[in-house]
């Protein structure tokens, strides 16, 4: 994936050589080298130590906050308002120069859509949290800013990426110290999931919001080895087992960028708010993944990333063998409605295994469902074995549908 082709990564680049690296305005014509000292203590005697806590629109506030400082620090807040925006596709072109030109003659603001965009070349919608949040994301940034800053060490824009990606995982997974002086940072804020994803694209989704993150992981979860206990990790191992699965039609690029936002894989999450609705929506996950139908199962075939091999043949085999019924409450229908049921089932499957036909058996929709129900909330292997299931399953028929 070459990420410098959409704006957002090329100019965020561009953004860390002429800013952090050379001490110069990004977004301004202004070629004063600049004093991020003494402009980082500025906006934080005026931005933090004064926070405007009335209910006044952010543009407001910080007019009057900045309305006699010195063009220094106006310039340094400026540039870092513009880093908060950059990223975002619904945050338009016009929008983002506003920031600008609010402090700055027209003359003095850089023109034109490679700097000033929205739509595909940002790196996604990143919310309306991200907005609403605005003082306390752009807090965050300043205090990854000031850290980059003040580390000599940091001599070229991939050694800045890799600090930034650093400090914004540990921001996300281990909090902020209070000792900074752009914290406490009471709010989590999106602009650490933004810009791990900004500074490592083949490494962290992009994925903006705390609880879409949470919600795949619910959902999906029980595909992973349990060895893994990294959330972000645990979504690009997601990512490959499932990439092949979803979106086969989709534009490559934007599936590529966006995979966890194609229409057919967002619908099984998007809604799983709760433990409980994460639990069902995986369950049901589960089951179509059983039913998607090579000759071992459960082995890994390269492609992009990685998909589970299943033996459509033997499927067919298994219906026809018992005659398109449930074994379990005997529900048969012009030979539809029946799925097979893996009692082993392959998402733990560490590598290949043979299956073979005593291995599955037929149940209708809904007795497949509480199949994977009994061994996923019980958490008991007994319900691998073939007698106790049944007997599960028909106990829990004969009290729901007593004749």
């Amino acid at each position: 994936m070459n990420w410098q082709t959409h704006h957002s990564y090329r100019v965020f680049d561009e953004f860390l050589q002429r800013f952090v690296l050379e001490r110069k305005s990004y977004i301004t014509t202004h070629e004063q080298v600049l004093d991020f000292d003494t402009a980082f203590a500025d906006i934080h005697q005026r931005f933090v130590e004064g926070a405007d806590e009335s209910d006044d629109k952010f543009d407001e506030k910080v007019e009057r906050q900045f309305a006699d400082a010195a063009e220094n620090t106006r310039i340094v807040f400026t540039n870092v308002e513009y880093l908060w925006c950059l990223p975002s596709s619904n945050i338009g072109g016009p929008r983002k120069q506003h920031y600008a030109t609010r402090w700055f003659p027209p003359q003095w603001v850089q023109q034109g859509g490679e700097y000033f965009f929205g739509d595909d070349h940002g790196i996604g919608n990143t919310g309306q949290w991200y907005q609403q949040n605005k003082y306390f994301e752009i807090r965050a940034l300043l205090r990854i800013l000031q850290l980059v800053t003040r580390d000599s060490s940091l001599d070229s824009v991939s050694k800045l990426k890799e600090r930034i990606a650093q400090i914004c995982y540990d921001s996300i997974y281990s909090g902020v110290a209070d000792s900074d002086p752009f914290s406490p940072i009471p709010n989590k804020c999106s602009a650490h999931s933004v810009f791990l994803h900004l500074s490592a694209p083949d490494t962290y989704e992009s994925i903006s919001a705390d609880n879409h993150k949470d919600r795949i992981v619910g959902v999906f979860g029980h595909l992973l080895d349990p060895g893994i206990t990294c959330r972000e990790q645990k979504l690009r191992e997601l990512r490959r087992i499932l990439y092949n699965e979803y979106a086969l039609d989709a534009d490559p690029e934007r599936k590529e960028r966006w995979f966890f936002y194609m229409e057919d894989i967002k619908r099984e999450w998007i809604g799983a708010r709760s433990v409980r609705s994460q639990k069902k929506n995986s369950i049901l996950s589960e089951i179509l993944q059983e039913e998607l139908a090579g000759e071992l199962e459960g082995g890994k075939e390269a492609f992009s990333g990685y998909r589970i091999r299943r033996n459509g043949k033997l499927v067919q085999q298994v219906k026809v063998r018992d005659q398109h019924t449930c074994r379990a409450c005997g529900f048969h229908f012009k030979n539809l409605i029946v799925h097979v049921h893996h009692l082993d089932p392959i998402s733990e499957r560490k590598g290949e295994s043979e299956t073979k036909q005593e291995d599955l058996i037929t149940l209708c929709p809904n007795c497949h469902y509480l199949a994977h129900y009994l061994l996923r909330q019980e958490n008991n292997d007994r319900y691998k074995l073939l007698l106790p299931l049944l007997s599960s399953l028909k106990k829990i028929h004969a009290k729901h549908h007593p004749l």
